[in-house]
């Protein structure tokens, strides 16, 4: 009997199931291709339908030029299998979240003085929380705090900033007073809102409120939930 080898089923791939997973703002994307770059994540580069790979990282960005370079693979086969292919599918884990990015045909090109491969910035990141994973809870010294852009019952512009208490693959969980609940309705849909991670920058993000209950501290005090 032939020993027939599986081959990757890509969630990438399945849009009509993991759409909430996939990321299309460009800034957002740019935001996550630097943190990987930073954070030296290892990829493998599944080539075509991923019977052939290789392992390679992010090794720069041009935003200008929407580029995006990686490290070469140090077999010449296949960086060349690449060069030729009809898509490339990077994977690898950021604090435990499955990655998968999109790309087509790689091509040998020359970064800072390094010979490296080369693709346009991907359109979509697909980041995939399992339900095993757990939601991060940012550390009490350093909170994150979110920014969203709503209007007040006058239909005047204003900005809340709430703090940040998990977030996870599927979403965040903010904290402000009862007082804005008003504000959070089921479904409402706030665009560009601003996640300021210490270290890492700010990501520019679209949330739609689920759900929000009401919850008393330690210290008694009671507090929206916005999830």
């Amino acid at each position: 009997m032939d020993d027939v080898q599986a081959l990757p089923d890509f969630e990438i791939d399945h849009p009509e199931t993991h759409a909430q997973f996939l990321i299309g703002n460009p800034l957002e994307i740019q935001f996550y291709l630097h943190l990987l770059s930073k954070r030296h994540c290892l990829f493998t580069a599944y080539i075509d339908n991923g019977r052939q790979f290789f392992l390679t990282s992010i090794v720069g960005l041009d935003e200008n030029t929407g580029t995006l370079f990686l490290d070469p693979s140090n077999a010449r086969e296949s960086n060349a299998n690449a060069h030729s292919a009809r898509q490339i599918t990077l994977v690898t884990n950021l604090d435990r979240v499955k990655i998968q990015i999109r790309l087509p045909a790689l091509r040998e090109t020359m970064h800072q003085g390094q010979a490296v491969l080369s693709a346009a910035m991907p359109k979509q990141l697909l980041r995939l929380q399992r339900r095993e994973f757990f939601r991060l809870e940012p550390p009490l010294a350093t909170p994150i705090v979110c920014q969203l852009a709503g209007v007040d019952g006058h239909g005047r512009p204003q900005t809340f900033e709430l703090q940040l208490s998990d977030i996870s693959g599927g979403g965040v969980s903010l904290i402000g007073p009862l007082a804005i609940a008003e504000h959070f309705p089921r479904d409402a849909l706030f665009q560009h809102c601003r996640l300021d991670i210490p270290d890492e920058g700010v990501i520019q993000v679209n949330l739609r409120v689920r759900k929000t209950i009401e919850i008393s501290g330690r210290d008694g005090q009671h507090n929206l939930r916005i999830g």
